[in-house]
């Protein structure tokens, strides 16, 4: 009975952390090699900028646990001070990728919006049905089968959910590619080494799931602040 359960889980779990390990190494290759300009992080993804006409993007250094992507109803490009400051491979590799959503319109940036949604539940809520799920077992003498499996089932489905919004990862890479045909014309080796990187960085956020904990103490809960940094025109002005 409890066979099919464990193996969803451990599909589950390893997917998660294939994802992640996919990440991990194109971060840990990346921050040796050495970029062919001088530019950092922060300066290619304002290059990206000019190159795809984009005039309305901000781009601003924010050390957090939720940092490194683009929000696209201010147009804000979050990026950590590793990334920003960066000139490796790495940091051009994860700021380029958050700037390619900035070009994203139209339909793309519904599915934009709605893939950051999920990214959202991803982080969040299997901590928080976590969390629930215990309370009910010990206050409601809840059966701890029937929560486990409904735990399992929730995190299955946003698994599945992330998958599926997978192609708003790929569609940003590949407004990048074209911009890096352009700027490293010059370069073709570092061009295809950034060309497997950005393959690696779409999917960081399908590992997120593990690190759900992380994302709900540090980020969520009141007194760890917000996930990216309000200015003083926002707190006085709703619409900012």
């Amino acid at each position: 009975m409890l066979v099919i359960p464990i193996l969803l889980l451990v599909v589950c779990i390893g997917i998660c952390r294939w994802a992640s390990g996919r990440y991990e190494d194109m971060w840990q290759q990346g921050s040796k090699e050495r970029v062919p300009t001088a530019h950092t992080g922060a300066e290619m993804a304002q290059l990206f900028f000019n190159f795809e006409g984009i005039s309305d993007v901000e781009i601003i250094e924010h050390n957090g646990v939720v940092t490194n992507y683009f929000d696209p109803s201010r147009r804000r490009l979050f990026l950590n001070r590793e990334v920003a400051k960066g000139t490796t491979m790495a940091a051009w590799t994860v700021a380029l990728h958050e700037a390619g959503h900035a070009a994203q319109e139209g339909e793309a940036l519904g599915e934009l919006k709605w893939r950051q949604s999920v990214i959202k539940l991803t982080r969040y809520a299997p901590t928080l049905a976590a969390v629930i799920a215990v309370g009910a077992m010990i206050l409601l003498k809840f059966p701890p089968r029937f929560a486990m499996m409904a735990l399992l089932a929730m995190c299955l489905v946003i698994l599945l959910l992330n998958l599926g919004t997978m192609s708003t990862e790929f569609k940003a890479n590949a407004s990048v590619r074209r911009f890096l045909e352009k700027h490293l014309a010059k370069w073709s080796l570092a061009r295809d080494k950034m060309d497997g990187y950005l393959h690696r960085a779409a999917t960081r956020e399908v590992g997120d799931m593990l690190r759900s904990p992380r994302y709900f103490f540090f980020s969520a809960m009141p007194g760890t602040g917000a996930s990216r940094p309000v200015k003083k025109d926002e707190m006085t002005d709703p619409k900012a």
